[in-house]
Order: structure tokens, then C-alpha cells, then sequence
């Protein structure tokens, strides 16, 4: 497109002069305003689900930050929260837009548990991700540790199998919607040296009793090793996991011993192994039967990151999800089924913050997704934002206090940055890039969580 303002930009892509659409797209481009990511079909958005009934978007924004800032016992920094996301610095992820600041549903945006060998001890799990999926969260479980199909268990019985035990969890998300805003989802993981590997990966093959439920293989260094040596059976293996990658778009693929080496000092220390990840495959945190991991996340918006980048936003937002964990224990005490996940808050304070309008940021600078300044760029931003979480979140262990896994290291989140997918919050706000992947072309159609969405390259030059 050849354009000389913003409004002949708008003109020309909607074919109207000063529409409404033409207008909110000459606003979008500004970024001079508040909201000037509220157009059409953000508000539209947000309107399938997001706000309380009567509510409008300023009234979401006033509950989500008055209750942040309650929960630091500072309506000082609600007027800070604000202007994060009224200039589109941050980016809320789904349910905090739902359920901040209400009686219903969870702030958290997904869970992982440890499924035990045991009946009891998956009876608990399925219990406890029921409660999850209704609360508002995503799910996912780890099986790894249920015995092989046709192995002994007591008085001369034979297991069905680890991929037998995930039919519940896929029933729940059939039927249980996530805090009554979105279809609940599930995310199975289980180690490719499980002898029941197989039949995991033929997961949502036609023959496959599992048709809704995602899943993720978890692979280790030792058997990448022997894969690489040639191990017929391992390549025969291999080969098949790529070929239903290709047909099926899964499994998604986890190297445990990378998520291993790379986790968090305390984690090493206290010997917290992780096994899988969480619903999206962004999550490294440790799961075990007592402790359920939960992800607590929002993101920066990287298309106006030299706005933003020189001023407190980053430190408001450790701020911001640290009441997003509070307000996720207060609201689940006294909830059985999710003491385990309760638990891990309480204990880790894991926070995730994370980033979209990445390429989008390097289509307005013109600068080429891969090129040498692309990767130049990708360290300097990513350890600012690093290093910001960081030194606020030993601000945070200062005023507030360490969790009980980090006392004596002098910081407050065991983690404090995660980089989820943002598909639907990309479409909120203002329909900027997804995360850190590149846009798909100038014009095409996004399956959303609650629909679709047809969304255009704002910039002349997409590289």
C-alpha cells in the first residue's frame, strides 16, 4: 500500500471515507490515545465472554486494576496499572479479563498435574482438574508415571495402560467449559521411552478413541542419543512421530533434559525435576502429586516497546501478576480440589510475563524477521525485560516476603518470565502480531478461542 497519512491508509483499506472502521484503523496507528487499540473488533472481542453483564471496557479495565491494587493494599499503583493497559503497553491474558476482580472463575490462565500410578491418586487428579477447567484455566497432565498396558497390578491384574487413563480427562474438557467463558482443553505428555508411546502418538488418528485432547511427547538427551547413533527402532519411532506432526500438527515435542539443565537455581538445588509442560508448551515448571503448577501470565506489548521502554511499565507488571497470584490463593482457599495448585502458588510464586507484537515491532522499524539487527534486537529487549522482572521481584521479596522455597534467596517468584502464545490477546489488543511469531501474510483469518477473526498487516513492508 502507497500512502502518504495514516487516515489515506485507513481510506484505502476499507474503501470508505471516515467509516467507523476507517476512523478506529486512523486511531489504531496513532497509539496518541487511550484505547486506541479498542476497535470494532476488539470490542467485539471482548464482548463474546470477557465482561460482566452491563460491563463496558473502561469499567473492566477500573475492576481488573482497583483489585490488583487492593491486593497490594496501595490504590496508588491502580492509576500506574491502568495506564499500562489503556496505551496498550501490556496486554491481559484471557482470564484476568474475565475474572479479576469478581466472584466467578479464576485469574490463572492454565494448569499442569502429575498423574500418580495409582487409582486413588488419579481419581484425584481427574477431581482436581475438573475444578481447574471450571474455575477458568486450561489443563494438562503428566503421565509418565502409570505402569505400561498389560503390566501386573494387585490380585493378578493387568493395566489397561497409561493412554486408557486419559479418556476422563478428555471427557472433562467435552463437557466442563473454562469458568463458563471457553471450551475447556487438555494436554496430555508422556516420555518416548514409556512403552506405551505407540498408541500415545496415534492420539486423534480416525481409529482413536481420543479425538479432543492435545498432546506432547517428552524426549531426553539419552534417547536422542541412540536415535542419532542409528537405533533402527528409535528412527522407526522417530519417523512416525514427524509423520503424525505433519498430519495431526502434534505431538508437541518437549526435551526434558534441555527444560532440566535451564530451570531455575532453586529448582536445582531442591532437586525439583520438571516432566512436561503446560497446555501451550511454554511452561517449565515442576509438578508432583502434592503440587500442581499454575500459570500466572500477561504480556508486554513489543510493537510500542521504545514507548514503554525507558518508564516503570515492566516493574508495574511483575507488580500486577503478583496480585494476580494473590488474588488466585485468596479465591482458592478452602477449595479442595485445588489445594495442590494452591499449594505451588503459594510455595513458587511463579509468574510468567510475557511479550506479543514482536514482528509487528519489526515491521514498523523495517527490520527483517531474520536478519543479524533482528537477533541483536532479540537479546537486548528480552534481557531488559530480564533483568527488570528480576531486580523487582527482589523488590517485592523485600517489602512483601519470600515464599517458602525461596527463603534465604532473596527474590519472590521462583520464575518471572514466560513467552505464551497470544492469539487471542493479539486480538484484543488491536490486532498487533501473536507472541514473538511472525505474522502469517497481510491479510488472513484467525481461529480464536471464541471464534474467528479476520485480521490485515497494519505496515506497508511485511518482511
Amino acid at each position: 500500500m502507497k500512502t502518504t497519512t495514516h487516515r489515506e491508509l485507513a481510506e484505502e483499506f476499507i474503501g470508505k471515507a471516515f467509516t467507523k472502521e476507517a476512523q478506529d484503523f486512523e486511531k489504531e496507528l496513532s497509539h496518541d490515545t487511550d484505547f486506541w487499540w479498542l476497535n470494532s473488533e476488539s470490542r467485539s472481542m471482548l464482548e463474546r465472554g470477557y465482561l460482566l453483564e452491563g460491563e463496558d471496557v473502561s469499567d473492566a479495565v477500573e475492576r481488573i486494576c482497583k483489585s490488583a491494587a487492593d491486593h497490594h493494599k496501595d490504590l496508588g499503583l491502580k492509576e500506574g496499572f491502568e495506564r499500562l493497559i489503556k496505551r496498550g503497553w501490556m496486554s491481559l491474558s484471557s482470564p484476568v479479563w474475565a475474572n479479576m476482580g469478581t466472584e466467578r472463575g479464576l485469574p490463572i490462565s492454565c494448569f499442569n498435574v502429575y498423574v500418580p500410578d495409582n487409582i486413588e491418586g488419579i481419581t484425584n487428579k481427574i477431581a482436581e482438574v475438573i475444578m481447574q477447567t471450571k474455575l477458568g484455566g486450561g489443563t494438562s497432565g503428566y503421565f509418565g508415571a502409570l505402569r505400561p498396558k498389560n503390566a501386573p497390578v494387585s490380585k493378578n491384574g493387568k493395566s489397561s495402560g497409561a493412554v486408557s487413563f486419559m479418556n476422563p480427562f478428555e471427557s472433562i474438557t467435552n463437557t466442563i467449559s473454562q469458568g463458563g467463558v471457553r471450551r475447556g482443553a487438555f494436554a496430555a505428555y508422556l516420555d518416548i521411552e514409556h512403552e506405551d508411546i505407540e498408541e500415545f502418538i496415534k492420539i486423534r488418528d480416525h481409529n482413536s478413541e481420543l479425538q479432543n485432547i492435545h498432546f506432547g511427547v517428552c524426549i531426553s538427551d539419552a534417547w536422542i542419543k541412540d536415535f542419532v547413533r542409528g537405533d533402527e527402532k528409535k528412527v522407526d519411532l522417530w519417523k512416525r512421530l514427524l509423520k503424525s506432526r505433519k498430519e495431526k500438527g502434534e505431538p508437541y515435542i518437549f526435551f526434558t533434559d534441555n527444560a532440566n539443565k535451564n530451570k531455575p537455581v532453586v529448582y536445582k538445588e531442591q532437586d525439583m525435576k520438571i516432566y512436561g509442560s503446560n497446555l501451550c508448551s511454554e511452561i517449565m515448571l515442576p509438578s508432583n502429586e502434592k503440587e500442581s503448577f499454575v500459570c500466572c501470565l500477561s504480556s508486554m506489548n513489543l510493537e510500542l516497546y521504545d514507548e514503554w521502554k525507558d518508564t516503570d511499565a515492566v516493574k508495574l507488571s511483575v507488580y500486577f501478576l503478583d496480585a494476580v497470584l494473590t488474588e488466585f490463593i485468596k479465591k482458592t482457599k478452602g477449595i479442595r480440589h485445588m489445594k495442590p495448585a494452591r499449594r505451588f502458588a503459594k510455595r513458587h510464586r511463579a509468574i510468567g510475563l510475557g511479550v506479543l507484537g514482536w514482528h509487528a515491532y519489526l515491521q514498523k522499524n523495517n527490520i527483517a524477521f531474520e536478519s543479524l539487527e533482528s537477533k541483536q534486537l532479540t537479546n537486548k529487549i528480552f534481557r531488559d525485560i530480564q533483568n527488570k522482572a528480576n531486580i523487582t521481584s527482589r523488590e517485592l521479596a523485600l517489602s512483601l516476603g519470600e515464599p517458602k522455597y525461596l527463603k534465604g534467596y532473596n527474590i519472590r517468584h521462583t520464575t518471572t518470565m514466560a513467552i505464551a502464545p497470544t492469539t487471542s490477546s493479539a486480538s484484543i489488543l488491536g490486532q498487533t502480531s501473536p507472541g514473538i511469531e511472525p505474522i502469517n501474510s497481510n491479510y488472513y483469518k484467525v481461529e480464536l478461542a471464541k471464534g474467528y477473526d479476520q485480521t490485515f498487516c497494519t505496515f506497508e513492508k511485511g518482511y
